[in-house]
């Protein structure tokens, strides 16, 4: 795919396979093919009599830095293990990865410090992270505490905000900063309209002319939006992949 400016990978996936374990299936066909349906994979059953299901299989494609790439697929496609796998939280069970970047995910509503802390404090770790100093700290805390909308809530621990406070901060957070690459399931803001109005302008400004997306989506006016490049997924396989334009008409007709 040559859409990129200047053509430089950022991920490059070369007949990538991921087999996910499934324990106390066994030898009960019934619940075997009813796993295989939900997760949207091939069963595959190990010598040693263990179940696992093909997630992804053997994809291979290649992302370049600056593209703006949709995943589209119906639930249980691959879309968010494939996320995941890109943002190197998943190793590949065969085949391999070449990687020229970091993706930074943005693709479920866990949060990634201790929920025992406040929501300030975990600001406090994430700019100190990202700037080595604490300078300026007190005015990114302001602007972030507006963004959010989170007011006083910004200093109640985290584990007593709702999932759409927790969006809130955890998209606030990733893109209050310039990372190469943003991996985001736009499920996380699912019927919220704060995400679907605030979030879309904060991800229009961190991207700018160079950021990389990979934004997985059933809203075909969000993708519109971001997007340039579609990939379809079919049960882990790699359906589909050309401009946004022919991958939803592609989706749409019944491929993915």
């Amino acid at each position: 795919m040559a859409s990129s400016p200047g053509d430089q990978p950022l991920v490059e996936l070369d007949r990538v396979c991921l087999d996910i374990p499934v324990e106390g299936v066994g030898g009960r066909s019934l619940k075997a093919a009813l796993v295989g349906g939900l997760t949207g994979g091939l069963l595959n059953r190990g010598k040693r009599g263990g179940v696992s299901v093909r997630a992804l299989n053997n994809l291979s494609f290649t992302i370049n830095k600056g593209e703006r790439v949709a995943l589209l697929g119906h639930n249980g496609a691959g879309k968010s293990t494939l996320l995941r796998l890109l943002c190197d939280i998943y190793k590949p069970s065969s085949g391999s990865i070449r990687r020229y970047g970091r993706v930074v995910p943005l693709i479920n509503k866990n949060f990634w410090v201790d929920t025992d802390l406040t929501g300030r404090h975990a600001a406090r770790a994430h700019y100190l992270f990202n700037c080595n100093t604490i300078k300026g700290f007190d005015a990114f805390l302001e602007e972030l505490t507006a963004f959010t909308e989170l007011a006083d809530f910004i200093h109640l621990p985290i584990r007593t905000y709702s999932e759409g406070m927790r969006t809130r901060l955890q998209f606030g957070l990733l893109t209050a900063f310039r990372h190469e690459a943003l991996a985001l399931d736009e499920g996380l803001g699912a019927g919220d309209q704060w995400f679907l109005l605030r979030a879309r302008h904060q991800l229009t400004r961190f991207l700018g002319e160079a950021g990389t997306l990979i934004l997985a989506s059933h809203s075909n006016d969000l993708l519109a939006q971001f997007c340039t490049r579609g990939v379809v997924l079919m049960h882990g396989h790699l359906a589909f992949d050309g401009s946004l334009e022919e991958a939803i008409e592609a989706y749409t007709k019944g491929v993915g």
